[in-house]
């Protein structure tokens, strides 16, 4: 009977280990897994990241053709500043990942500066509302998914 407890405990606790793995036990994806965004969804390439940025602009904040072009023209040449990052943070230590966040802090805050010189005054007020409902979302969500799923209004 002693046997038969010893062997119960041991099987158990290998099928305890084997459920935690399948989970994923909350490790970082390594180099070689595939790259996913928030919810599982796999990430999209650069030019449909462009574009989709571009579009929920001129969706919430009615953009015009020409706005619409130079917006893109701006998001683009921001992307280029960054080319693969956030791929490059997933496995740098946290000290890098500070520095990291702080340096395209900047960058969107000058790319921001561009984009609201083309704005009217409607415009960037929306833009301002769009962005601090961001900035909150990401405070009450730090390692989620913090893009609204669309404008200011929702």
């Amino acid at each position: 009977m002693k046997k038969f407890g010893i062997i119960l405990i041991v099987f158990l606790f290998a099928t305890g280990i084997t459920f935690a793995q399948e989970r994923g036990g909350g490790e970082r994806p390594s180099k070689g897994a595939p790259a996913h965004g928030g919810g599982g969804r796999p990430q999209m390439n650069p030019e449909e990241m462009l574009k989709r940025q571009t579009q929920r602009l001129v969706e919430d904040l009615k953009l015009n053709k020409d706005q619409e072009a130079k917006v893109l023209a701006i998001n683009k040449k921001y992307a280029d500043k960054n080319p693969g990052g956030w791929q490059k943070m997933r496995d740098a230590s946290d000290e890098e990942r500070t520095k990291f966040r702080d340096e395209m802090r900047k960058v969107n805050e000058e790319k921001n500066k561009e984009i609201k010189a083309l704005l009217t005054a409607d415009q960037v007020k929306l833009f301002d509302e769009m962005q601090k409902k961001r900035e909150e979302a990401r405070k009450n969500n730090p390692g989620g998914n913090w893009g609204p799923p669309s404008g200011p209004g929702k």
